[in-house]
């Protein structure tokens, strides 16, 4: 499998569940592993809902972005065809550190690796998955690719999403 065969799916899924979730906003997914996420602020003209936009020199595989006439929400998924390790989230987390997304999500077909399940599960270091000044934390997921969604019973850490 080649991991741009999971955008369409991830954000489709991702809209879905944003769209159930933010009812009186507006709801846009993207595809935008090939464009910056400053530059896709500036095409869609909502510069003035995210005043730090200009610094955003990342690219993410796919975009959600929830907003209204006062206010800009960012979702970030990034998608791996392999087992997530440290390094992985390690990438998420700085594009999230920078972006403060009110979701933040890794998600993968393979379950996560070893040495990260038992870093998260065995020692409870969840503290590397933290960003943002309202304790968010990265969401790692594995992907059901024939249900084409997140396997809920795999989300970690466990809960809800949003």
């Amino acid at each position: 499998m080649n991991e741009v065969k999971l955008y369409a799916p991830v954000r489709s899924w991702l809209e879905k569940i944003l769209k159930e979730h933010y009812r009186r906003m507006n709801v846009h997914v993207f595809d935008s592993h090939n464009i910056k996420l400053s530059r896709l602020i500036i095409d869609l003209g909502l510069q003035s809902l995210f005043p730090q936009f200009n610094a955003w020199d990342v690219k993410i595989d796919v975009t959600g972005i929830i907003s209204n006439e006062k206010k800009g929400y960012l979702a970030l998924v990034e998608c791996k065809i392999k087992q997530l390790t440290l390094r992985d989230v390690g990438q998420l987390l700085g594009y999230s550190i920078v972006v403060n997304p009110i979701l933040s999500l890794l998600t993968s077909p393979v379950a996560p690796s070893d040495p990260l399940t038992t870093l998260l599960k065995d020692y409870g270091r969840l503290d590397v998955l933290e960003y943002g000044p309202n304790r968010r934390y990265i969401r790692i997921a594995k992907w059901d690719v024939a249900r084409n969604e997140v396997m809920p019973s795999s989300i970690l850490p466990p809960g809800r999403l949003l």
